[in-house]
């Protein structure tokens, strides 16, 4: 038997913390610090110590989505956007910018309007879609198939461009919403995102319903209406929604709130910034077009938003409108300030459902720390979704976590009790706070994922 002393000196290495609530979800890091120094919330004992929770992957302050509406889209326009924006070959807008950008589709087109959306007079009923009109007959469902899976694609615009000159009327009906869902799981396409479209045709619009006048148009959340369908749009994955909300606020310190349909379900709806000003009667000055750019992405703008420590998801139509550039010159330029705070490691560029998931692994992972012959580990546990639920994270989940710590080489990452490969573990030397460990963010794609298809414009 070994003596007392050693005894308890093994007892003491293994003396493990107070598991970690994330309530460490701060605007600023120093902030942080102050907080959890007066707390009891890691151990003291041997190896080095865990001060908290850094709010973004390191190097970055703060973090950033363009969430861009399939309005007009056609191939050719949506295929110039991602070469410029995603990858860093040369392009008719110039170099590259090599940013992480994901764009949204509709799966049906029902809009009657007459206007042209691209060169060469493009018709509205070409509109880049799923499946041809309203019918079940596919028309660039392999190529929308193949940018959700390359990453181009990670949002639903609705279910389709409903809007009409008339409306009073719609084409929308349930048994569309079945047949898109049972096609890309079909297909094993996953989409977690939502984004509401257009008139009052667009009927399966929700999340606002419960909201007085312009809104109880939306259907799509209601049973007993003949055009409920959350019932199947739910469980086929969506979970962030954005519910046709206006915002000219370009800063949160977070951008998930919980949302109850009318049919009892939850979802995380989200927040997009979406207008810089309201006329003097309240109205909206929608600045979500590449002419608005400009006016979106300032250098007052973002610096705003690393100075907050912020998230913000700018709302777009990058495909919207039929200039024959599809970005003017003001927009391109708006895009390289961007990405020049992105490269800088300022603000970090991701795809909207990054960000999202993001959002609420920073703000509801729970994990302890326990200390072990000089070296610390931080176990994950659990993600405790109030909305979804608590469970256990997938790696993808936990992406980015960062964490404040005396000596990151001392410092291990586990998920749950397993450590992480090395390759996915960064070191970082201090940001003016502390030095920190942390999971690498998603690697960057910069491959040029475009295709082509006959009859396709």
């Amino acid at each position: 038997m070994k003596p007392r002393h050693c005894r308890f000196a093994l007892f003491a290495a293994l003396v493990t913390s107070t598991i970690l609530p994330c309530s460490d979800v701060l605007a600023a890091p120093n902030q942080a610090i102050r907080h959890l120094q007066t707390s009891d919330w890691y151990n003291t004992g041997q190896g080095p110590k865990v001060y908290g929770l850094r709010k973004f992957p390191y190097p970055y302050q703060a973090m950033l989505a363009l969430s861009s509406d399939a309005d007009s889209e056609t191939l050719r326009k949506f295929n110039l956007v991602h070469r410029f924006i995603n990858t860093t070959e040369q392009t008719p807008l110039g170099p590259g910018l090599g940013l992480d950008y994901a764009d949204s589709i509709f799966m049906f087109n029902g809009n009657n309007h007459k206007s042209f959306i691209d060169l060469d007079r493009v018709p509205m009923a070409n509109e880049l879609t799923y499946f041809r009109g309203v019918t079940a007959q596919l028309y660039a469902a392999d190529a929308l198939d193949h940018y959700i899976r390359c990453g181009w694609v990670d949002t639903l615009h609705t279910y389709g461009d409903f809007s009409r000159v008339d409306e009073r009327t719609t084409v929308f009906r349930r048994s569309l919403a079945a047949t898109a869902a049972k096609s890309l799981a079909d297909r094993g396409d996953h989409i977690e995102v939502w984004t509401d479209h257009g008139n009052k045709s667009n009927v399966d619009n929700f999340g606002s319903y419960r909201q007085a006048g312009f809104y109880r148009y939306q259907q799509g959340e209601v049973p007993g209406s003949p055009y409920y369908h959350t019932d199947i749009t739910i469980p086929h994955g969506i979970r962030f929604v954005w519910p046709d909300t206006s915002s000219n606020q370009f800063v949160r310190d977070s951008v998930i709130f919980p949302l109850q349909l009318a049919d009892g379900r939850r979802v995380w709806g989200f927040w997009r910034y979406t207008n810089e000003h309201y006329t003097s009667q309240g109205a909206v000055r929608w600045n979500w077009t590449p002419y608005g750019l400009p006016e979106q992405l300032t250098e007052q703008h973002l610096r705003a938003l690393e100075a907050r420590h912020g998230y913000a998801v700018v709302a777009q139509h990058l495909c919207g409108t039929p200039y024959p550039g599809v970005l003017p010159k003001d927009a391109v330029a708006a895009l390289r300030l961007l990405a020049a705070h992105h490269h800088q490691g300022k603000v970090l560029v991701a795809r909207t459902s990054r960000l999202l998931r993001y959002n609420v692994a920073q703000k509801y992972v729970t994990y302890d720390v326990t200390h072990r012959f000089g070296t610390t580990y931080v176990h994950i546990r659990k993600i405790s979704d109030p909305v979804f639920g608590t469970h256990q994270p997938s790696l993808d989940e936990v992406r980015g976590l960062t964490f404040y710590t005396s000596n990151p080489e001392r410092t291990v990452i586990d998920l749950g009790d397993s450590p992480l490969p090395s390759a996915l573990v960064q070191h970082n030397a201090s940001d003016g706070t502390h030095p920190s460990v942390g999971i690498r963010w998603f690697p960057s794609d910069t491959a040029d994922h475009a295709v082509s298809m006959p009859n396709v414009p």
